[in-house]
């Protein structure tokens, strides 16, 4: 993309608009979001639900090298520390990650077509931490895909946290989020001691109905229910039932999340026209945008009626279990 996002790194730990400090931030760019609030809607969604930690971000305008870049997020990089993702000092954090680099440490499973990453920590093909991760996945799918997989002693509630499992499905779902189909920015975390748990959640710039393809902009259809771990999930009624209460918690929510959404692009309302006067995305087509709707305040409201109508789908199909 002609708008880059960037990692930054100090030597030592900073805290940047009042939050956390740590050494290591990322600037999020965006460009294939012409709102620039398909980030910041699940990450405010990630916000009031029962995940343990979403990323934080503010907007910014950056200037790099006494140049103006644009309209950017800046925010956490994701890592295991106290403030971000809080495993513990003998932790993991994964990516389900399509597009893993032929030197990142991975290991795959039966059931999930593509590699599982080891983020953090490093770790070495075939040492301690390594065989520990791996093999705790492994049997979380064994128990997951065994005949006795609803038992909760000895099932796959004995493996997964299920309030983690429900939420993250159910935005990334909600969003129709098209990485999200156990593809690539699918983050998993493990504790020693504790159960594996979704999240955070990441990546959603080409979601809430912004994608021409895999048919991901219309409102109708599930898109991540029918994934490898989520079609056997779906298959226990306790799971279900947990699916169903807490998409009823999202749905009363709603209007909320549209205010945010307002209150938002009301705010960028200078920043996105430097914006498109440095890049020029508004009338022109956007890989891989569905639709050029033009104006700002068009692109805004396009992504709030599909997200309503998104809804409106999911109750009655939510409804019928």
């Amino acid at each position: 993309m002609p708008q880059k996002p960037y990692r930054l790194k100090f030597d030592s730990k900073v805290s940047l608009l009042n939050e956390p400090k740590d050494k290591s931030w990322v600037l999020l760019a965006n460009y294939t979001d012409k709102t620039s609030l398909r980030n910041a809607t699940a990450f405010y969604m990630g916000s009031i639900s029962n995940l343990e930690y979403t990323p934080h971000y503010q907007f910014v305008d950056v200037m790099l090298n006494g140049k103006y870049n644009g309209t950017y997020q800046l925010g956490d990089h994701l890592k295991i520390s106290k403030d971000r993702v809080n495993v513990g000092d003998d932790g993991f954090l994964l990516e389900i990650d399509a597009k893993a680099a032929a030197d990142d440490v991975t290991f795959k499973t039966n059931k999930i077509g593509h590699p599982i990453n080891i983020k953090d920590p490093d770790v070495i093909e075939g040492d301690d931490n390594y065989t520990y991760v791996r093999d705790y996945v492994l049997a979380a799918e064994a128990a997951l895909f065994s005949d006795d997989f609803t038992n909760q002693e000895n099932g796959w509630q004995k493996y997964l946290d299920i309030e983690s499992f429900v939420d993250w499905y159910l935005i990334n779902e909600i969003g129709k989020n098209n990485d999200a189909c156990f593809y690539t920015s699918c983050y998993m975390n493990l504790k020693r001691g504790g159960k594996l748990k979704m999240g955070p959640l990441w990546d959603f710039d080409i979601a809430f109905g912004n994608v021409n393809y895999n048919g991901t902009y219309n409102v109708n259809g599930f898109w991540i229910k029918g994934v490898t771990w989520y079609t056997k999930l779906f298959q226990d009624p306790v799971f279900v039932a947990k699916v169903k209460e807490r998409f009823n918690y999202f749905y009363a929510h709603l209007s909320e999340i549209m205010n945010f959404i307002n209150e938002n692009a009301s705010y960028l309302k200078y920043s996105v026209i430097e914006n498109n006067n440095k890049w020029g995305t508004f009338y022109n087509y956007t890989w891989p945008n569905y639709d050029i709707w033009g104006s700002y305040n068009n692109e805004v409201q396009s992504m709030k009626t599909w997200l309503k109508n998104r809804m409106e789908w999911l109750k009655s199909e939510f409804d019928k279990m």
